[in-house]
């Protein structure tokens, strides 16, 4: 990747020179995460509704499939969302460029998420082709639109899906790592700076998230899942539409402090891995493919639980049961800012406390959210659960992906050397994916025990995997963790 690094004068540039450049890496972050949240709100509506619209009989507008089968399904999307970005990111830089690489990514999002909407539009397309077909009929019949073996429509539908599905995966592959690479060329100045920087740009991830969950939802149920789907392609066109606006960001963005991985030789690149680091880097990819396997039930799992299991109401006023999953990024909005601030500066809770000691804690509070569900529905019986049951433990499981997640990543990137910092970045998010696939096997597989004895197991896992966190914090400082 053909990037100049702007390293200054001998001299380093007064304060009003360094507040400048600060000044506007800021305004260019501001520009880009303007970007990230049409493009966020495009791709969260969709993990968000997915497996509801699989789920949903074709006379509601859905696909008639099985529970199982669509958490198998969500959970194959997750894992290609989360490691194909490695191959993605490799490809920009070797051969692509990160403006190009997000323009062709954009694109491709954009037409997977029109794909997306064509099998809700093929039976209205199909009575104006065929006058013998009835489309009132076809969807009433509660045919299992899942295989592409049926008549032409049904494999249209089915075919569109699947196309649909992975042009949105093969789009976020080029995307995602790459307006974080070009995030990462701002001239911020200083470390605190930049953290601060990718701190206020995942608020706008997060804000996206949100958006798409209340906007989503609420089409979903007084349209149809079709219009939903067509209101994630329009989200990407507004995305493409400031990415046009703003390319001139995009292309040249202001340079910054090169990163020692960027300046070394290029013989260090090539040098072999030290095997010190395998042992920690190995552990820490074992429990973010365990953390993985439980986060990822949110938009799967506890998405059909909502749906058929949840009073969607509060204080008399009823609302789309998916509206309840954006207590994930309200949690994420409220916490993440200020716990971010107060660690940087080295104090607040677990500031200073190692990456076994944080794991351990948001192991135990995912063992608590579940085991709080488990409960519930252990009470209630046949009654419906209470919303803010569900509410309260997924803000548990939003703590626990703020103390694993970020921990998890950083010890990564510092133990692994610099020069192979992609690399390491590369293996947590395929870790991440590895426990997205898993978490949706595990879902789909557990449909017939139901939802007490799903998160039963949960809870039991993460309390078991907490208590050994904890036991072995001198056996893990020993490896730096």
């Amino acid at each position: 990747m053909n990037t100049r690094f702007n390293v200054g004068p001998a001299h380093p540039p007064g304060p009003s020179a360094r507040a400048r450049e600060e000044e506007a890496a800021f305004a260019a972050l501001y520009r880009l995460s303007a970007i990230e949240i049409w493009e966020r709100l495009s791709y969260y509506l969709l993990m968000t509704l997915l497996v509801l619209a699989l789920t949903a009989p074709v006379t509601g507008g859905g696909f008639g499939w099985s529970a199982a089968a669509a958490l198998g399904l969500y959970g194959g999307l997750v894992a290609a969302v989360q490691a194909l970005p490695v191959a993605g990111g490799a490809l920009s830089d070797s051969l692509l460029g990160p403006a190009r690489a997000l323009r062709i990514g954009a694109i491709l999002m954009l037409l997977g998420h029109m794909t997306l909407a064509v099998p809700h539009m093929v039976p209205i397309m199909w009575e104006r082709i065929d006058p013998e077909f009835d489309r009132s009929r076809f969807l009433a019949t509660q045919i299992d639109l899942q295989f592409c073996d049926g008549s032409l429509p049904e494999r249209l539908i089915v075919g569109s899906l699947y196309a649909g599905l992975a042009l949105v995966a093969l789009g976020n592959a080029l995307f995602k790592p790459n307006i974080s690479a070009i995030i990462g060329r701002l001239g911020f100045g200083s470390h605190a700076a930049r953290d601060a920087g990718f701190s206020l740009f995942h608020m706008f991830v997060n804000l996206g998230g949100l958006i798409a969950i209340l906007l989503g939802g609420w089409v979903a149920e007084r349209f149809g899942y079709g219009p939903a789907f067509t209101l994630a392609g329009f989200g990407m066109v507004a995305a493409l539409g400031l990415m046009h606006v703003f390319r001139a960001i995009i292309a040249s963005p202001v340079d910054g402090i090169a990163h020692p991985a960027q300046t070394a030789p290029a013989t260090n690149r090539e040098a072999p891995l030290p095997a010190k680091w395998i042992l920690p880097v190995s552990v820490v990819l074992v429990a973010v493919t365990l953390f993985g396997v439980t986060l990822f039930q949110v938009l799967g799992t506890l998405n059909l639980y909502a749906a058929s299991r949840v009073e969607a109401s509060l204080w008399g006023v009823d609302f789309p049961p998916v509206w309840i999953l954006s207590a994930n990024p309200i949690v994420m909005l409220l916490v993440m800012p200020p716990l971010a601030k107060r660690w940087r500066e080295g104090r607040g809770p677990g500031a200073k406390a190692a990456i076994s000691g944080k794991a351990a804690v948001g192991f135990a509070f995912l063992a608590l959210a579940f085991g709080s569900l488990a409960a519930a529905e252990f009470l209630a019986r046949e009654a419906v659960v209470p919303t803010l049951v569900l509410a309260a433990a997924i803000a548990l499981i939003t703590i626990a992906e703020l103390l694993v997640g970020p921990s998890a990543l950083s010890a990564i990137t510092r133990i692994i050397p610099a020069n192979r910092g992609a690399l390491g970045a590369g293996m947590f998010y395929a870790a991440l994916g590895l426990g997205g696939f898993l978490s949706g096997q595990i879902g789909a597989s557990a449909q017939d025990v139901g939802f007490l004895a799903i998160f039963n197991v949960i809870a039991g896992c993460c309390g078991a995997i907490a208590a050994g966190l904890f036991l072995s914090r001198r056996a893990a400082a020993r490896i730096g963790l």
